[in-house]
């Protein structure tokens, strides 16, 4: 462990990581209303520069790649080149593959079972989810994704964040595992900036926010790493990553999303909501 973790007032830690968290938070919400204004500048321009000139991981690679074309792409569907609900039912299906490359890399990589367990749940889950294109949006140009039900929303959102921070401490650091507490949390505090649109804001934003602040900060993880690591390095915090990786917090952490992804299953099979997202260019 590094010497001088200790060395760095807590209190600065916070203020750098809520400083973080603010500045990916309100570049999501700019890039998911403005895909082209906003999502080109803040996303796209600089993920690829970061692909080309810094040394990604393959994960990382991986991922960022995947992210920038369906960001690309959301430009398309924008103007109105690409079939806009083809590009959410796709983003759909994007979502069960970015999760299913998580899934098995804690299954095959790290070994770690529960969590893969939660990760495959939290892939079908998808399927209890449907979206469309906002149109009559107070304000942007973007798409929305939720149950039927917000309860089946709720439950979805919280499965699938407990279950990618845990993905998260397996993958990387406990400093970058707190670099992904804040964007996690962005899309879920963009929610709460947006609530006020009512059925164009909330949680049926998640999956954009989601979407760009993983975008977002995978381009800072890749450029930035080593400031990272070092700047958001905190004993307690690592401490508790461990802690959060004894066997009963794992066992307890898997029950808790399949009881949520069950949830989601439930309350959609009851609705006759439960589907496939077609792939048929409309």
């Amino acid at each position: 462990m590094n010497e001088n973790l200790n060395k760095m007032p807590r209190a600065y830690i916070l203020i750098k990581w809520i400083m973080f968290t603010a500045a990916v938070t309100s570049m999501a919400i700019v890039a998911a209303f403005y895909p082209i204004k906003g999502n080109l500048p803040l996303i796209v321009v600089p993920s690829i520069l970061v692909l080309l000139l810094a040394k990604p991981v393959f994960f990382e690679k991986m991922k960022l790649n995947t992210l920038v074309v369906m960001r690309i792409l959301v430009v398309f569907a924008a103007i109105d080149i690409f079939p806009r609900q083809l590009y959410v039912n796709i983003i759909l299906w994007m979502l069960v593959v970015n999760i299913l490359e998580a899934t098995f890399t804690d299954l095959l990589r790290h070994k770690k079972y529960f969590n893969a367990v939660s990760g495959f749940a939290v892939a079908i889950g998808v399927f209890t989810l449907s979206g469309m294109w906002a149109y009559g949006a107070p304000i942007g140009n973007y798409y929305i994704v939720g149950g039927v039900l917000p309860i089946i929303t709720i439950c979805y959102v919280a499965a699938y964040t407990i279950w990618n921070w845990i993905f998260v401490t397996n993958e990387f650091s406990p400093s970058v595992a707190l670099m992904h507490v804040g964007i996690l949390s962005a899309p879920l505090i963009g929610g709460l900036l947006t609530a006020w649109m009512g059925p164009y804001g909330g949680l049926t934003m998640w999956l954009i926010l989601r979407a760009n602040s993983l975008s977002i900060g995978g381009w800072m993880q890749i450029g930035a790493k080593p400031w990272f690591e070092k700047e958001f390095a905190d004993e307690g915090f690592s401490k508790f990553v461990d802690g959060v990786h004894k066997t009963s917090v794992q066992v307890v952490l898997m029950v808790i999303n399949l009881a949520l992804i069950g949830t989601c299953i439930y309350y959609a099979y009851a609705t006759g909501t439960i589907a496939l997202p077609s792939l048929a260019w409309q």
